[in-house]
């Protein structure tokens, strides 16, 4: 039976010029791989759309080594490969099968030369390269490529898995706030709202890890890590704001426009060092998920018991715990982001616009991080539980498990209080616009009284104008004026009296009753003012 490497060349799509898995790896077994499963899984077949212009060339990527022996506490040594043919080189003098090492590879950034490497020394699925390759990009456009997880009963996180998560950043500069994203990588960079004193803005980057492990007969094992390289610079260019024009404008220098951990990083998961210990740990870097991997696997490995690292699965534990922490950060930010919010309803109305925007993104982030939660707690085998009801005894700091579930509980909470907020607010403004509704009534009202001053005049005008003598510079011209301002304050009395017994709800109200008293109508035997549903009165 011929195996993975000894497929067929790799065919090529009906039109196009490239065949199939070049844009993932260089020419070889691996490429051919790729082709051979192309028919059942399609996305194999094409990047991403966003990765178009982006390549994945060697410059793009860097590939470290931790490797240690397969006994006794670990003491990893760290070897970089700057490009594949030095990796090549490396595999070429070390078997994948039969070993006693036990080796991690990091791999930040993709590139071709680097996945063919990999994947013609250990032929694992091409899909782990491809998910890794897919951008998250929040956008109703329809792309010919997903990024769905596989069929649950196949997921088997003691061999690999795929996590989604979102790391803050804080920039230099406030920033406007619009669709961004990672020029490398072509993942999402949410902005929040500038802050303009601070000249500083807080953006949400999407990123990726991906975890592969095997055994080998010689006692050791191997495990594959991807993960995504720091953010450089955004696309499109960004405009920050100037306090001289209130306006955003270009950046004159973009290299002054500079990102770090948002609060200077996540905090740490591990339990804290005695102080002997921790004067001889070099500091946490906070850099990218390459280097503290790195610092992890070299400082603090030894907090594990030496048996758990048989398994190849023990180093996913800094994986899964940076990416947790990464998610802790950002459920703190939300949860200080909605109390603002709510503060504002209560101050500003003239920004109520502003505030339901700012709501509106909180919840549609909020439900699309609560998604990738579920996919990461059915990734890991992970019930989708409260961690409440977590057994008493995973409580160790290097389980996960509760993480997890705490992330997920906490989203779905904070996604529930601003869907909550934003129906209070859609309240708020109703009673705002019914205030604004009544103040046009009132003036209209207004309106209509000052027309009935001329109603009389036109009227009585009218009927003199019948007769010759009451015309203009005639003996009985006077009369007019007697009968029309007469008629004037009639007509004031009888508007003022109407406007003061019927209310808004145009119902007659008590006072109308105290003048229908004095005309002697309600103290009458067998004569009562009785209100009828349609709100007038009549005389029983």
């Amino acid at each position: 039976m011929a195996s993975a490497r000894d497929i067929a060349p790799s065919p090529t799509l009906a039109g196009e010029k490239d065949a199939i898995g070049s844009w993932l790896c260089d020419a070889g077994p691996y490429r051919d791989y790729i082709a051979a499963l192309s028919g059942s899984n399609p996305g194999l077949k094409r990047p991403d759309p966003n990765n178009g212009d982006n390549h994945l060339t060697d410059g793009n990527a860097l590939v470290v080594l931790l490797d240690t022996p397969a006994t006794g506490a670990p003491a990893f040594k760290r070897t970089e490969f700057k490009n594949a043919g030095d990796l090549r080189k490396h595999f070429k003098t070390n078997s994948p099968d039969n070993h006693d090492r036990r080796r991690v590879y990091i791999m930040e950034g993709l590139a071709k030369g680097y996945v063919a490497a990999i994947g013609e020394h250990f032929m694992m699925d091409p899909s782990f390269f491809q998910r890794q390759e897919r951008t998250c990009v929040w956008s109703n456009d329809f792309t010919p490529v997903s990024d769905a997880l596989p069929q649950p009963s196949l997921l088997d996180p003691e061999k690999s898995f795929h996590l989604q998560y979102c790391e803050l950043r804080q920039f230099t500069k406030a920033i406007k706030n619009r669709y961004y994203f990672c020029e490398r990588t072509r993942r999402h960079v949410g902005m929040t709202q500038p802050r303009h004193k601070e000249d500083s803005t807080t953006g949400i980057l999407r990123r990726k890890v991906s975890w592969w492990s095997q055994k080998t007969d010689g006692g050791g094992w191997d495990v594959v890590i991807l993960c995504d390289p720091q953010l450089r610079k955004l696309h499109p260019e960004p405009k920050e704001y100037n306090p001289a024009t209130n306006l955003y404008t270009e950046i004159r220098n973009p290299d002054h426009l500079l990102n770090g951990p948002f609060q200077e990083g996540y905090l740490d998961f591990i339990p804290p060092r005695s102080p002997t210990e921790a004067a001889k740990t070099p500091p946490h870097p906070h850099s990218c998920m390459l280097r503290d991997l790195i610092h992890y696997y070299e400082h603090h490995s030894d907090l594990l018991d030496p048996t758990d690292w048989a398994s190849p699965s023990t180093s996913s534990i800094f994986v899964r715990k940076i990416v947790a922490a990464h998610y802790l950060q950002l459920v703190d930010y939300i949860k200080a982001m909605l109390p603002s919010l709510e503060l504002r309803l209560t101050t500003a109305w003239v920004e109520e616009q502003e505030q339901w925007k700012s709501l509106q993104t909180i919840s549609r982030r909020c439900g699309n991080y609560r998604d990738d939660i579920e996919d990461t707690l059915l990734s890991l085998s992970y019930p989708l539980d409260s961690p409440q009801s977590t057994p008493a005894h995973a409580t160790r700091w290097q389980d996960s498990q509760k993480d997890f579930q705490y992330i997920y509980f906490r989203l779905k909470i904070l996604k529930e209080r601003a869907d909550t907020l934003m129906s209070a607010m859609t309240g708020l403004a109703s009673i705002a616009g019914n205030r604004q509704n009544l103040e046009e009534a009132k003036r209209v009202k207004r309106l209509n009284l000052l027309a009935l001053l001329f109603i009389p005049l036109a009227y009585t005008s009218s009927l003199f104008s019948m007769q010759d003598d009451f015309a203009p510079g005639n003996a009985k011209f006077w009369l007019y004026w007697v009968s029309a301002l007469s008629v004037v304050a009639i007509t004031l009395l009888v508007t003022w009296v109407l406007d003061s017994a019927l209310d808004d709800a145009a119902q007659w109200t008590v006072p109308f009753r105290r003048v229908l008293g004095g005309w002697g109508i309600e103290g009458k035997r067998g004569v009562g003012v009785a209100r009828r549903q349609t709100g007038f009165y009549e005389v029983k």
